[in-house]
């Protein structure tokens, strides 16, 4: 059967069943329907938001079943649900118990329908937020300085909508620095927006927007959010939030313990009659709470008026994608990546990832031993004491990952050439080690010393690709490497109504801009602060 049919027959299909198991749904009572873990519509937790250190934390603690560790954002009746399950099994301790009174207050509606059983009505929320975000550099990687201090008002605006099922939510925020990012020409993230009388130039974006079909073992996803899947305190190789959102249809099938969770989109980020596509997969298996598998693949491809393949789309079609090459013809970047997270003992983690960039090499011929890759791995040390945790992570990006030799439209980047950002990671060609505490003075106050060392080569994502990738091009640290000590103190002071976050570090630079030279010291930082109402 064409694979246009076979779309065609599915659509049909699955107009024909949702509205029927919706109505079950509907129909059924809590007590029948097990309302709290599957059924309930649910907004998604933003990936910024001040819970996520402490979810991060009592995961690896093994005290949040269910969560995975590799792929967020969570949904919020996820994490309420993981919370009441923790505390009938009273085996949290003291500190852990003050912060889940933190957590509780702020998923409360979502706990109070889980612990009465209730049915789910039709609701909305309204947020209004405002706050300041001070920076030493408008670069937002610590690690690569840029640009001049600056202070930027911040106004966030935000409408969510959960109904049996079906979730939403609308987030519209102001912020200078979409005027002041030097990752992009001019600085602009946004196109020129007159705002008169007020401003003579709009800084505001919708971060994110979107709706979701929930059913039991299905989601269908429209929108804009931002998402990371990788290993716990990293930007993960194929998906991240280092790119700024952007439109995708998403979808998930399975259980909380082994799901397959895909998206497709597309990018108009080049000019004339050009189409970029990129399309990705993931399946994930939580074997035991302790213990959970992953592997996915990528891939991203275009060209002057080519069209979505659906071949690619298929989120079981392994094969189309690692074959480097689309159903209707055309070069791919096709991208695979494998990630393993194991608790085997009550304090200790470990994790890796490892991920292969499988670039088309054009006419020059089949095996060069190109080997562009990434990988990473860390230990956790979640309880140290009951108010520490201890971790340590390294990664290194080849220097020729996330680019093509084939053209522009299969970088592994949002952007024209000469500019650009990583739609995973944007530092390539690098190798960072990070050591962090998590300390929490008080059950509000948490503080984070770290340390931080990055050995950085002169390549960049948005560079051509080299004439001499095939015979001795190095393929880690290439030319004179860029080398970078960073003590710093981060942390996070949050209460009723709002968080302050700061990140305050010295920059010990060997060979800074890749030149030979002495070691220089820069005071790099960032603090934020925001105040909301909820309404």
């Amino acid at each position: 059967m064409p694979t246009m049919n076979r779309w065609i027959l599915l659509c049909a299909l699955s107009f024909a069943l949702v509205p029927q198991s919706l109505s079950r749904v509907l129909a059924q009572t809590p007590e029948e329907g097990a309302w709290a873990d599957r059924y309930y519509g649910s907004r998604y937790l933003e990936l910024s938001n001040w819970s996520y250190r402490y979810i991060e934390l009592l995961v690896a603690r093994g005290r949040l079943g269910g969560l995975s560790p590799l792929v967020q954002p969570y949904r919020r009746a996820d994490v309420a649900a993981a919370l009441v399950r923790a505390e009938r099994e009273e085996q949290l301790e003291r500190s852990e118990r003050e912060w889940f009174e933190l957590l509780k207050r702020e998923f409360a509606p979502e706990i109070d329908r889980i612990v009465r059983g209730r049915p789910q009505d039709i609701s909305f929320l309204a947020e209004v937020g405002a706050g300041l975000d001070a920076m030493s550099h408008t670069h937002r990687d610590p690690l690569r300085p840029e640009g001049p201090a600056k202070v930027f008002p911040t106004v966030m605006l935000g409408l969510y909508g959960e109904a049996p099922a079906v979730a939403g939510a609308l987030r519209l925020r102001w912020d200078n620095h979409y005027l002041n990012d030097p990752q992009f020409p001019n600085g602009r993230v946004v196109p020129r927006r007159a705002c008169d009388p007020l401003v003579d130039d709009c800084a505001y974006r919708v971060e994110e927007a979107y709706v979701e079909l929930q059913l039991p073992y299905v989601r269908l996803f429209l929108g804009r959010m931002y998402r990371n899947w990788g290993l716990p305190g990293q930007f993960g190789f194929l998906v991240s939030p280092y790119s700024y959102s952007y439109d995708h249809v998403g979808y998930r099938f399975g259980t909380d313990r082994i799901g397959l969770t895909g998206f497709f989109t597309s990018f108009n980020d080049f000019p004339g009659d050009t189409a970029r596509h990129m399309s990705t997969h993931r399946f994930d298996w939580m074997i035991r709470d302790n213990l959970v598998l992953s592997v996915g693949e990528s891939v991203i491809y275009g060209g002057e008026n080519r069209r979505i393949d659906l071949a690619l789309i298929n989120p079981v079609g392994v094969y189309e994608i690692s074959s480097g090459r689309g159903r209707r013809g055309g070069d791919v970047n096709a991208l695979g990546m494998a990630e393993l997270w194991w608790r085997p003992f009550a304090n200790l983690v470990t994790y890796a990832s490892f991920m292969v960039d499988n670039t088309n090499v054009g006419d020059v011929g089949v095996d060069h031993g190109l080997n562009q890759y990434a990988w990473g791995l860390g230990v956790q040390l979640p309880a140290v004491k009951p108010n520490l945790g201890l971790r340590a992570d390294l990664s290194v990006v080849n220097s020729l990952a996330y680019r093509s030799r084939v053209d522009p439209y299969e970088y592994y980047a949002v952007g024209e050439p000469g500019w650009g950002i990583g739609l995973a990671h944007d530092r390539v060609d690098a190798v960072t080690l990070s050591t962090l505490a998590d300390w929490f003075l008080l059950p509000n106050l948490l503080l984070r010393p770290q340390l931080v060392l990055l050995w950085k080569g002169e390549a960049d994502i948005t560079d051509p690709w080299p004439d001499d990738a095939f015979t001795g091009f190095p393929k880690l640290l290439v030319g004179v490497v860029e080398t970078t000590v960073r003590p710093a103190l981060g942390g996070q002071w949050t209460f009723s109504r709002g968080d302050f976050r700061w990140d305050l570090g010295v920059n010990f630079i060997e060979n800074e801009d890749h030149v030979e030279k002495g070691w220089v010291a820069e005071v790099v930082g960032r603090a934020r602060f925001a105040i909301g109402l909820r309404f």
